[in-house]
Formats: C-alpha cells, sequence, structure tokens
C-alpha cells in the first residue's frame, strides 16, 4: 500500500519527501502524546505513595530511571515537576499536529496548483484530433471538482497510513499494560470493522456515479453559459432552467448517498468502542485485578482510539469515495500528455519566397464519414499574394486550412515550403510564421491594445496602432473614450461586429507573419464592413510581402483575389482569377450569380 501512495502522488508531482515528512509530524504527534498520557501513571502512584519517593523506587525498577532523568536536568521529583513533564510533552504534542496541519495545507495546495496548470499545459499542447473528441465542460470539469477530490483521494491515503502508525503504536503500549486485554481489544474491534464492511462497499460504486454526474453538469454548464443569448432569443430558458436542476438534482443526490454512509459509519464505530471500554472495566478489576492507574492509563488509551478509529473509518470511506476522481484526472492527464503534438523538424521557418505547393495531398477524419475530407489535393499559393478558398460546405476548406500550422498532417501527399517539405520545419517556428484570424472573431475581456497583442506580447504601441490602421480599426479605437485602453467587454461585446472582426485582423496582422490565414472574414459583416475588410486585404498585398490566404463563402469578398481556387468534396475543381472562373461556369459562376442577385454572371472586374 505505501509503495502505491508514492506512486499515485507522483502521478500528481507530489515529491516524496513530503509523504515522509506528513508521516514523521504524525509520528512524532503520537509519540509525545503517548509519553505524555503515560507520564500520568507516576503521578497517580506518587499521589498513593503520599510523595514517597523512595518507596516507589524500592517497588518499581523504573521510578530509578525517572529519578535519575530528573537529575540529570537539575530537578527532584515532585508533583509539580511531574504534572509539568506531562503537560509539556503534550504540548510538544500539539506543537506537531500544528506543523502537520500547517505543512499539509501547503502542500495539498501545492499540488492541486500544479496538477491544474499540468493539466491545461496538456489541453493546449494536446493535438486537434483530442480536443475535437472532447468537449471543454468535461475538462474544467476534471481541472476543478474531480481535481480537488482527486488530491482528497492521495491525501486520504497518507493520512490511513499515519492513522496505521497511531494505532500501532497505541497496540504497543496497550500490549505493555496488559496482553489479555489488548487481545480482547483487537477482537472488538474487528466486530467493528467487520459491521463497516457493507457501507464501504457501496461506496466505490457511487463515487463513479459522482465523476459522471459533475462531468454532465459543467459539460453544460459551460456550453449553456457561452450560448445564453441564443436561450434567450430562443425562447428556451425553462427547458434549459430545469435541465439544468435536472442534472444538479442527480449531482446533489450522489453526493448526498456519500454523506449518508460516512453518517452510518459515525453510528456504529462509536457505540462498539463505549461498549468494548465498559467490558475492560469490569474485566481488568474483576479478572486481571489491574492497578488502578494502570486500568486509568488503558482506558484513556481505548477512549483515545474512538477517534483514530473512526477518523480510519472515515478515511478510508473518503478514499472510496474519491478514488474515482482520482483515477479520471490522472487518466485524463495522462491521455492529453501522450496526444501532445510532436514534431521531429529542426529547420527554422524564415519565410516564404515562392509559394506553398499542395502535392497529392489526401486526408481522412478517422470518427466521421468514410468520404475523404481531402483527395489528391495538388495546388500552389503563391508568396506575397492573396489566394481565396471557395466551395460550398464541407467541401474540405478548413480541413486544409489546418494542414498549414500542422494541426493536422496528410496520410497522403506533401506539403512543400519553397520545396522544403513542412514537416522539416520546427513546429514552434512555423507557428510562429503563422498569423490566423477565425471566423468568429475570438476577443478577450482585455483592453484592446491587449488583444492586439496576443501573440507578440513585445509589440510596442507603435506597432499596434500600424496594425491597426492596416486592419481599418484604427479610427473606430481612436474614437473610443478611452482608445486603445477600452475593455473589449466579455466575447467582445463592447465593440461591434465588423469593429471586432478588424480587431481581430489587427490581433493577426501585428505578428508580422509572412503568412496569414483569413477563415470567412466578411460572414457576418454588413456592406460598409465588407468594404472595410476589402480594403485592409488589399493594403496588406500592396504594402507588405504577407501570403496571405482565405476562405470564403461571400465571394464578393475575393473577387480581386489574384488566384481562386475552387473545392467540391475535398476536390479542386477550379483555379484561376475570378473574370476567369466567372467566365468559365461552374459551381464558381453560379455561386456568385446567385449571391450577386444576377441570373448571369456579373463581370465585375472593376472590383
Amino acid at each position: 500500500m505505501i509503495l502505491r501512495v508514492f506512486r499515485d502522488a507522483g502521478r500528481f508531482q507530489m515529491p516524496g519527501f513530503a509523504i515522509v515528512a506528513l508521516l514523521f509530524f504524525q509520528l512524532a504527534s503520537t509519540a509525545m502524546e503517548l509519553a505524555g498520557l503515560a507520564a500520568l501513571v507516576p503521578v497517580v502512584q506518587f499521589i498513593q505513595a503520599g510523595g514517597d519517593v523512595a518507596k516507589l523506587v524500592a517497588d518499581y525498577r523504573w521510578w530509578q530511571y525517572l529519578v535519575d532523568v530528573y537529575a540529570a536536568l537539575g530537578l527532584t521529583v515532585s508533583l509539580g515537576w511531574l504534572l509539568a513533564t506531562s503537560m509539556v510533552l503534550l504540548l510538544l504534542r500539539q506543537g506537531f499536529v500544528f506543523a502537520r496541519l500547517r505543512y499539509q495545507a501547503w502542500v495539498k495546495e501545492g499540488v492541486i496548483a500544479r496538477t491544474r496548470a499540468l493539466g491545461f499545459a496538456a489541453y493546449v499542447r494536446a493535438d486537434i484530433n483530442y480536443q475535437d473528441r472532447y468537449g471543454a465542460g468535461q475538462v474544467v470539469n476534471d481541472l476543478t471538482t474531480e481535481l480537488a477530490r482527486a488530491v482528497q483521494y492521495v491525501f486520504s491515503a497518507i493520512t490511513l497510513i499515519g492513522v496505521g502508525v497511531i494505532f500501532l503504536s497505541y497496540l504497543v503500549v496497550l500490549f505493555g499494560i496488559s496482553v489479555q486485554l489488548t487481545l480482547i481489544a483487537l477482537a472488538i474491534f474487528a466486530v467493528a470493522v467487520f459491521a463497516m464492511r457493507g457501507q464501504l462497499s457501496k461506496t466505490g460504486p457511487v463515487s463513479r456515479e459522482i465523476v459522471e454526474a459533475n462531468q454532465n453538469m459543467s459539460a453544460f454548464l459551460v456550453e449553456r453559459l457561452k450560448h445564453a443569448r441564443l436561450i434567450r432569443l430562443a425562447g428556451s430558458e425553462g427547458a434549459e432552467i430545469e435541465q439544468m436542476a435536472t442534472l444538479t438534482e442527480r449531482q446533489r443526490n450522489r453526493m448526498v448517498r456519500i454523506f449518508n454512509l460516512l453518517a452510518s459509519l459515525e453510528i456504529i464505530v462509536e457505540p462498539i468502542v463505549i461498549g468494548a471500554a465498559l467490558v475492560f472495566i469490569y474485566v481488568s478489576v474483576a479478572v486481571f485485578e489491574l492497578q488502578l492507574e494502570f486500568i486509568g492509563l488503558f482506558l484513556v488509551l481505548i477512549i483515545r482510539l474512538l477517534p483514530v478509529l473512526k477518523e480510519a473509518a472515515r478515511t478510508r470511506q473518503s478514499k472510496r469515495g474519491t478514488e474515482a476522481s482520482f483515477h479520471a484526472v490522472a487518466d485524463r492527464i495522462g491521455e492529453m500528455t501522450e496526444a501532445r503534438e510532436r514534431g521531429i523538424g529542426t529547420k527554422t521557418f524564415e519565410g516564404v519566397n515562392d509559394g506553398i505547393a499542395f502535392n497529392e495531398v489526401s486526408f481522412s477524419y478517422a470518427d466521421r464519414s468514410a468520404a475523404p475530407a481531402l483527395e489528391s489535393v495538388s495546388t500552389l499559393f503563391e508568396a506575397g499574394r492573396i489566394t481565396a478558398l471557395v466551395g460550398p460546405s464541407g467541401a474540405g476548406k478548413s480541413t486544409l486550412f489546418d494542414m498549414l500550422p500542422r494541426l493536422r498532417r496528410p496520410a497522403a501527399g506533401q506539403i512543400l515550403i519553397d520545396g522544403t517539405d513542412i514537416e522539416a520545419f520546427d513546429l514552434d517556428s512555423l507557428r510562429t510564421g503563422i498569423a490566423y484570424a477565425p471566423q468568429t472573431p475570438q476577443v478577450f475581456n482585455v483592453p484592446l491594445i491587449e488583444h492586439i497583442r496576443y501573440g507578440r506580447q513585445a509589440a510596442t504601441l507603435e506597432d499596434v496602432r500600424k496594425a491597426a490602421e492596416l486592419a481599418n480599426a484604427a479610427s473606430f479605437i481612436e474614437a473610443l473614450p478611452d482608445g486603445y485602453d477600452t475593455l473589449a467587454g466579455d466575447a467582445g461585446s463592447h465593440v461591434s461586429g465588423g469593429q471586432r472582426q478588424r480587431l481581430d485582423l489587427a490581433r493577426a496582422l501585428v505578428r508580422r507573419a509572412p503568412i496569414l490565414l483569413l477563415d470567412e472574414p466578411t460572414s457576418s459583416l454588413d456592406a460598409d464592413s465588407e468594404a472595410l475588410l476589402r480594403d485592409s486585404l488589399a493594403r496588406i498585398r500592396a504594402e507588405t510581402n504577407t501570403t496571405l490566404i482565405v476562405i470564403a463563402h461571400r465571394l464578393s469578398t475575393v473577387t480581386m483575389a489574384d488566384k481562386i481556387v475552387v473545392m467540391q468534396n475535398g476536390r479542386i475543381v477550379g483555379e484561376g482569377t475570378h473574370d476567369q472562373l466567372v467566365g468559365a461556369g461552374g459551381w464558381y459562376a453560379d455561386a456568385f450569380a446567385k449571391q450577386s442577385g444576377s441570373r448571369t454572371p456579373l463581370n465585375v472586374a472593376a472590383h
């Protein structure tokens, strides 16, 4: 068991010396308590002998050792010094208890903090396939609610060892007083343990049910809080409140079952031990004829063992009740660590001189339909140019996007940057050279300047202003009362949708990355905001050497692109400029005609 405790603690980065220190404090406090209680025996004997030390030395050989110890300290044996000795020993015991509690709290909170940071780091470094499989709610629950319970499991195991040390220490003293009475006591304690087995066996299944209930509630809560606006506008507040009440009631019922099991242990243990104490009084007097001081000490020790036995029962119950949480958190961190992105490339990515070539690239999602997301895709994204990816939903555009920063890797084919396989580049170096703005701007509730700096904390105020100007965001930011120090609000709620999009574009631009990926930048913008963003794209092409790749459903956004790549069903079905694709007919010409409100493709070369 002890080796398992060290192994389990190690999974949460708890050092072995911390366990040893906690057990030392436990052992030291127990030794001081036993010594303090044992010191009451000479007090009683001293009183019974009327203070006649010579008689006590003659009757009890160990009294000579006691006299010698006091003499070595320059003291004489007296009632006052005997009582003071007992008091000092008990105070020392309290000092060790205080040190243990302080140290345990420090270690415990440190374990929680380190494990939570480790779990967060493991999640953000896990590959995208893992993040796709597990929702944020489950991970949040495991790193908050379940983590606290998991750490409690580890410390319950340490406490059980400490309780075992206390119990064995008491047994040594009890055997020294009376072997027969101690054997009787052990038999009664065995009855108590047997009576508790049924209750303890029920705890494991309830523990697993608690973990499941907590995960379901947290997943529901995180998801619904993100979509509070939708819930209000859909008029589904009542249904969602009812569902939340159902989940929390299920969670409450599981926790109540655990506490009921703990309560049952309380009523089982105490009557047995108190009954045992009464039996001991009768047996020790009527059968074994023990001296009064030893009967008193034996009873005190038995009564002191009552909270120890109750603590052992509670701790055992707590350990079983939190075991599922421990395995949930430990397994989660292990899975996330195992799913960490790995790259063998060592070459530093410095930019794009010629272009990015996809050569017969194919990819399939293991947990989706059998149809490949990309099938034999070959195309070239020329350096310093704007290339647009268009096509119906599910055509494979986002998957192709994910290939560039190596979020996903080809099942077949190659991606080359200036003739070098993308796998040859160091992953961090590659991603530093790629800036990205998603379809829905992800804006934190921080000052606007901090949002724009996100991803390049060293950016100066001048860098931020230049990026904002290039993204057509500077004018509205500077018009705000607090300018760049204005708080963005939750999810950017203090600015409009178009302003959020330009803010996020400024965030991507401030990195000065050689590759810029824009995912549906105008999907939710009005005509004026779209025009501003189109102007930003033209300025980026004219004023920088950025290789810009844009996914667009609104085709009017990309009519000025240097090349438009049309995708359908994971394949490229057309490439060219806007005019070339409109003239060639097919999906692009038809889609552009529908979006522009014309039955026939329009010549928009002027765009």
